[in-house]
């Protein structure tokens, strides 16, 4: 049976999350997954930290093979990475674990994590793995399908947070009552951040639904 764990590490204890530089107002958010033979987290947006001092600060770092900067916008920016995955603890540990990344994201006091295993058995060597490399996680959640009634959906707790926010404060009705930016600060995210999590949320449900075939 498929569990999900929801968990956090200290941001320093990152290679990205060292990049922060541990700005106050330094967040990192999953833009996407695309599986590679690279990484699993190879998009991702900054906001709060001066784009090129990441770049510099990230490209120090051993578990970072390369770093490039893909789109800048007011609000943030979109970087890609490529992964060295012997030195690359926590992703690392994901990936050989059999582990799918639902959602991640970091301030400047911590990463979170929400990760998707087969069964127990996997949660079990994902987390000696962790304990081997000295990857210090602190899980705070630990659910499985038959416990989750979202799970039907594949959403993350983030993804249904803001769709629900967004649903309630009248973000998708016509006229629109709320923006995007109105959303994202009752939530107390970027609106970068929060469109990310829409944008995928959105895709699950249509991909859950069976609403992705083009009508004949």
């Amino acid at each position: 049976m498929s569990t999900r764990i929801e968990f956090t590490v200290p941001t320093r204890a990152c290679a990205l999350g060292r990049s922060l530089g541990g700005e106050p107002g330094a967040r990192l958010e999953l833009d996407r997954i695309v599986p590679t033979d690279d990484t699993i987290m190879p998009y991702f947006w900054v906001t709060g930290r001066d784009p090129e001092a990441f770049v510099t600060a990230a490209s120090d770092e051993r578990a970072i093979d390369a770093i490039s900067i893909v789109d800048a916008v007011e609000d943030g920016t979109l970087f890609a990475a490529r992964w060295n995955h012997e030195e690359a603890g926590t992703l690392f540990a994901i990936a050989r674990s059999g582990g799918v990344l639902l959602d991640a994201g970091a301030t400047s006091e911590r990463w979170r994590f929400e990760v998707r295993f087969d069964d127990r058995a996997a949660v079990a060597a994902f987390r000696s793995f962790c304990d081997e490399r000295g990857v210090a996680l602190s899980v705070e959640r630990v659910t499985t399908a038959s416990s989750r009634e979202d799970d039907r959906y594949g959403l993350t707790a983030e993804q249904r947070e803001a769709l629900a926010v967004a649903y309630q404060r009248g973000y998708f009705a016509e006229p629109r009552r709320a923006t995007l930016e109105d959303v994202a600060r009752e939530i107390g995210i970027s609106p970068r951040a929060l469109a990310g999590r829409l944008r995928r949320g959105q895709a699950k449900l249509l991909e859950r639904t069976d609403l992705t075939a083009l009508p004949v």
